[in-house]
Order: structure tokens, then C-alpha cells, then sequence
């Protein structure tokens, strides 16, 4: 029977007679189309040892020009080479036929799972997987940008991305993919999708900022839900709204600049600034502003953060009004405590999904109960689902630790990083309190590890090497350095 549903005829040969689908090409049996075109077709095929691949066709004769065909041939080139775990594996490539019946074949990896665009059409991404989903497609930007000659992709989009079963990202359709010996190249073919793209494109010309700028306009896509060409500007600015958290919109604003001197310089840069910035993670220059001493650094972060809700909110609501998850935990905030908590889950339990799950596992926490916040935690999925449950762990605990409760704090954020191990704050915490609390060895692997991760020169970097320093000598923590309290 012809795997075309429209056509559905008996086949008494290697390809229907009725539509031109094809039924066995090379050793490969086709079980459905996946997509098709006037001149080509995408399949799912097996071989007889059971491998699934997709298998593209290209009919030589139907195809209406060299752009296409050199199209198909730099992708094939290109997968061949690589053989990069987020990118589909090269399964071979081939050829049947003679004159008007010739046909190029390329056999890939057959990804399971649906493309970003697909999940976008059920509406945008929380802010946390859109920055998981960031980090793994810069880390495949980083391996296209390190390969002699560079190779750009110059098509990325949430139709070329897709997810595996396991969650795992996939960057496909390598048919726009150039390799660059310089720095850049100019009039080259145009290819892209507008929007996308950054300006220069439209030109002709490509350099490592410009796969950045479309990771840029693909992740503002993610987590807005809407289309970059409905954020165009009149100067084709893409601009990012107000709902978007001030780290990650700051992020993005780089990305897509419309210069590409003020972008990024290429994907390592990208990720280096996107590491550890976790769900609306803040930087703490931006966050705790050193005005004139530790309480005035306190009363900071209180403007700061009054400043962003005015941002993000139009409209004030009491928190222990809000609904959700959030609202639950303001009502039953008081009762997080070591004698209480257990009634208060009784009587009142968390609301299902990952925000309530964060939050009753911050509530335990607050009670010193870690072992039921972990376990509410790993009901959840591993990996990104945790991540996010983590970070409103982290938002209950930071309070905790501004405060200066250091026994409190430090396993608070010792939960945390088992989630969220980038999570440079928490892990500035995390060693404060440790060292605080007299466990040397784990602060000392705490505050270096922050210190990898966090650069900037402010009073967090300066406490941290303080404290290293004391550790060096063998000091005891001091009261007198208000350690926990900033």
C-alpha cells in the first residue's frame, strides 16, 4: 500500500505509480511523508536491522534551480562532518536513477519528539526553560563557531530546533550552513527568515554575531509567545517587553543590537553571559547596591526590587491574595516552622505543578525539614522542572540570608545548588554560612567556585576573598564582620 494517505493504492513497485511516492529507496523502507515540496520529500524510513532514519529525497529533474541542489549537498557535507550529539547523525547519502529519474538521497538520524515551533503554538515558555534551551543551542553556536573554517548556520529558528524525547535539543536544517574562513563574508546568497535574522543578513552578510542575534529573536519568541516581526520596531529594532525579567531582557537587548559591534562577539561570549543567570537570576551588582554600608546595601535591593515589580506589574496585589502557588505560600508562610509545618501540609498541601512544589519545598525548608523538601522536589521531572522548582527555594531563602540567619540559610542553599548548581548567589551564601557555621571545607569549595562564576569587582567578590583569606590563616569566622547581613 502506498504510504501517501491521500493516495493509498496498491504498489507493485519500488514507487507508486499514482503519486511518486516512493516505497523502498536504496536499502531504506518508507513508512510515511514527513514533509513534501514540488521537487522534494522527507520520509521515515528503516532498514532491515530496524534503524529509523529520516530520509530526504531530492528529485534532480523537478528542482527549479542550483540553489537547492546546493542546498542539499551542503547539508549532507555539513552533518557528515560534524557528528555533534545536538546536531542530526549523518546516517550516508546516495543516488538512483538516471536523467529525468535521478534522485539525491540523504539519510539522517530521525529526531522523536516536536520542534520549539510546534510547542510554541501552545503558548510561550517559562523563563526558566527558555534559559536552559538558551545555553544548550549556544553550546552547539560554540562547536559551528570553533571548527576550522567556521561554519554558520544562518537559519536558526523555532522550526529548526527541535526536542528530543528526553528533553535533549536538536538543531536541524543544515541546508542554509556556510563555512567562513575570516571573520565574516559578505554578498553571500541571502538565506534566513525574516525576523530572525539580523539586519545585515539581508545583505548578504554573516559573522559570528549574526547566529547569536537569531538564537536572540528565537528565545524572545520562546518566552513571549509572539512572533520577532511583531516586536520590529520602525528602525527594524526587535525590542523586548517589560514582562520579560531585567536580566534576561538585558541579555536579549545584546544579542539582537542592531549593530553588530554592540552584540556579543560570538556564541562563547553569549554563553558566558548567560551562565548562572538561571531562572531570573539577578546580578548582585544590580541587585544589592552598595550605597553606604551593609544597611544601606539592604534598603537597595528593597528599591531595586520595587523598582523591577514596577516594571513587570501595573497593578499591586497583596501576595497573600494572589492565586497559585504564590498565594499559598503567603498564607501559610507563618506556619513554616518546625512545630507547625506538618499540619500546615496536612491541612493545606502545596497546589500540583512545579511552582507548588517549589514552594512547599521552601516552606519545609524554612522548618529545617530538607529531607521533605527534597523528596517534594523529585516528584517533579529531573532536569529543568527542578531547576525551576529550585529557584523558589532560592527566592524564600535569600530573604533568610540577607538577614543574616546563617544556620538557616546555609542548608537552604545547600538545597538549592543540588537543583540549580549554577546558581552563583546561592553558592556566595552557601559559603558565608558555612564558613559562618565552622565547615571550612565547604566553604572554601563554595566561595571559589562563586568566585569562578562571578567576576564583577564589588563587595560580594570582595567578602568572598576575605573570607578565602581568613580560611588561608586559619581564622574562625568574626561576629564583628556582619557575615550573612549585606
Amino acid at each position: 500500500m502506498c504510504a501517501n494517505e491521500r493516495c493509498a493504492q496498491p504498489l507493485t513497485a519500488d514507487r507508486c505509480e499514482h503519486c511518486g511516492i516512493a516505497n523502498r529507496a536504496g536499502k531504506w523502507t518508507v513508512e510515511r511523508v514527513l514533509a513534501q515540496s514540488a521537487h522534494s520529500r522527507v520520509y521515515v524510513a528503516h532498514d532491515g536491522a530496524g534503524q529509523v532514519v529520516a530520509l530526504k529525497e531530492l528529485h534532480f529533474a523537478l528542482v527549479p534551480g542550483t540553489q537547492e541542489i546546493d542546498a542539499f549537498e551542503r547539508e549532507a557535507r555539513t552533518l557528515e562532518a560534524l557528528q555533534h550529539p545536538a546536531t542530526p547523525r549523518f546516517v550516508e547519502r546516495f543516488t538512483e536513477g538516471t536523467g529525468v529519474g535521478l534522485r539525491l538521497y540523504l539519510a539522517t538520524e530521525f529526531v522523536r519528539g516536536e520542534s520549539l515551533a510546534q510547542r510554541l503554538s501552545r503558548g510561550p515558555l517559562p523563563e526558566a526553560e527558555v534559559l536552559q534551551l538558551g545555553r544548550q543551542l549556544l553550546a552547539v553556536l560554540i562547536a559551528l563557531q570553533q571548527r576550522s573554517p567556521a561554519l554558520f548556520h544562518r537559519d536558526l529558528k523555532p522550526a529548526n530546533v527541535m526536542f528530543r524525547e528526553d528533553g535533549s535539543v536538536v538543531l536541524v536544517d543544515f541546508g542554509s550552513a556556510r563555512s567562513v574562513e575570516g571573520s565574516r563574508t559578505h554578498r553571500s546568497t541571502l538565506v534566513g527568515t525574516f525576523g530572525y535574522m539580523p539586519p545585515e543578513q539581508l545583505g548578504g552578510t554573516v559573522d559570528r554575531t549574526s547566529d547569536v542575534f537569531a538564537l536572540g529573536a528565537t528565545l524572545l519568541h520562546a518566552v513571549t509567545g509572539r512572533v520577532p516581526s511583531e516586536l520590529l520596531t520602525s528602525e527594524f529594532q526587535l525590542t523586548v517587553p517589560g514582562s520579560v525579567s531585567p536580566s534576561l531582557r538585558a541579555w536579549l537587548q545584546r544579542a539582537m543590537a542592531f549593530e553588530r559591534t554592540a552584540r556579543f562577539a560570538d556564541a562563547r561570549a553569549a554563553l558566558e553571559a548567560l551562565e548562572g543567570r538561571g531562572p531570573r537570576a539577578r546580578s548582585p551588582r544590580r541587585q544589592w547596591l552598595v550605597l553606604a554600608g551593609l544597611v544601606a546595601v539592604l534598603l537597595g535591593v528593597v528599591v531595586v526590587n520595587a523598582q523591577e515589580l514596577a516594571e513587570s506589574s501595573p497593578v499591586s496585589v497583596p501576595a497573600a491574595l494572589q492565586p497559585g502557588a504564590a498565594g499559598w505560600f503567603a498564607r501559610v508562610k507563618s506556619g513554616c516552622n518546625q512545630l507547625e509545618v506538618s499540619g500546615v501540609m496536612a491541612r493545606t498541601p502545596p497546589p500540583a505543578g512545579i511552582d507548588g512544589a517549589g514552594y512547599g519545598a521552601g516552606c519545609y525548608a524554612l522548618a529545617g525539614r530538607h529531607a521533605e523538601a527534597r523528596r517534594l522536589i523529585e516528584t517533579l521531572p529531573a532536569g529543568s522542572a527542578r531547576t525551576n522548582a529550585a529557584w523558589r527555594v532560592f527566592e524564600i531563602a535569600h530573604p533568610v540570608a540577607d538577614q543574616g540567619e546563617d544556620s538557616a540559610a546555609g542548608p537552604m542553599m545547600e538545597l538549592v545548588l543540588e537543583y540549580w548548581p549554577e546558581n552563583y548567589q546561592a553558592l556566595y551564601h552557601a559559603g558565608i554560612a558555612e564558613y559562618a557555621g565552622g565547615d571550612t571545607t565547604r566553604a572554601r569549595q563554595r566561595l571559589e567556585e562563586f568566585l569562578q562564576r562571578y567576576t564583577a569587582k564589588d563587595f560580594f567578590t570582595d567578602q568572598a576573598r576575605l573570607v578565602l583569606d581568613r580560611l588561608d590563616k586559619g581564622l574562625p569566622a568574626d561576629p564583628a564582620m556582619g557575615l550573612g547581613r549585606h
